[in-house]
């Protein structure tokens, strides 16, 4: 029995993989990667599977992403900002939007029957010592230590309390404390989305970006790509327009 077989088959995901056929066309692909991916697109969804420890709690942690963008939960695809640097923008925009999504997901998966330590891929097992490799080097803005701390903070996983609190506290004590209350709040933004009903990330994005930068903080992010700006993604503050400067 092939992978994705093998998970289809799982009795506990049978209402939910009804439940999204019923609301779209699904079809599944061998991935390319070691990753287990999806996507949605239009009356379409795509999900691409692979090789793993627990083939039935990946298929769920796809579906589960799918049925929330068909709900209306709308992918950050890019963004610009006066608060990054343009080349920090996709890592941070990939991070942040994944995480919005694991945060909404969580409960519904452990309700499906799977455990706090199935939520992770198998190349999760790398997130600990890439997060203590991270702390070890000091980043020296809080540009760049947001990405690291929202990947810390998702909800389930393998790392002991122990091990966690150590990195919690770490990140907190970064350049003796500096970035300590914006981390918090953060954290507690973070909470608050996974908690009330709303699929509309947006409010949730605003208040995360002006934790970082509350004033002159120039930021847009889209929900399609370049042509869609402005009407197709949000402001965090002011609304401004670019301008392109051709090569001379």
């Amino acid at each position: 029995m092939s992978v994705i077989d093998k998970a289809r088959s799982d009795s506990r995901l049978a209402s939910l993989l009804q439940s999204v056929q019923q609301k779209t066309k699904l079809k599944f692909e061998k991935s390319k990667s070691s990753d287990w991916l999806s996507s949605v697109e239009d009356e379409r969804a795509v999900i691409e599977y692979a090789g793993c420890r627990h083939p039935s709690a990946a298929l769920a942690q796809e579906l589960l992403h799918v049925d929330l963008q068909l709900a209306g939960y709308r992918r950050i695809r890019l963004g610009i900002s006066s608060v990054f640097d343009q080349e920090a923008m996709p890592t941070f925009i990939n991070v942040l939007d994944h995480e919005l999504q694991r945060h909404k997901i969580y409960q519904r998966f452990l309700a499906l029957g799977f455990t706090p330590e199935q939520f992770y891929r198998d190349a999760d097992k790398d997130t600990f010592p890439y997060l203590n490799q991270v702390l070890m080097t000091e980043p020296d803005t809080i540009a760049r230590i947001i990405p690291p701390f929202l990947m810390l903070l998702a909800p389930g996983g393998t790392l002991s309390l122990e091990a966690y609190q150590d990195l919690y506290d770490r990140f907190l004590r970064i350049n003796n404390g500096q970035y300590a209350k914006q981390l918090l709040v953060i954290e507690q933004l973070m909470q608050n989305w996974a908690a009330t009903p709303t699929l509309d990330q947006t409010h949730t994005v605003r208040k995360i970006m002006l934790t970082i930068e509350p004033k002159g903080n120039f930021s847009w992010f889209g929900f399609k790509d370049e042509t869609g700006f402005p009407d197709n993604g949000f402001f965090i503050d002011e609304a401004f327009s670019v301008r392109v400067v051709p090569n001379t």
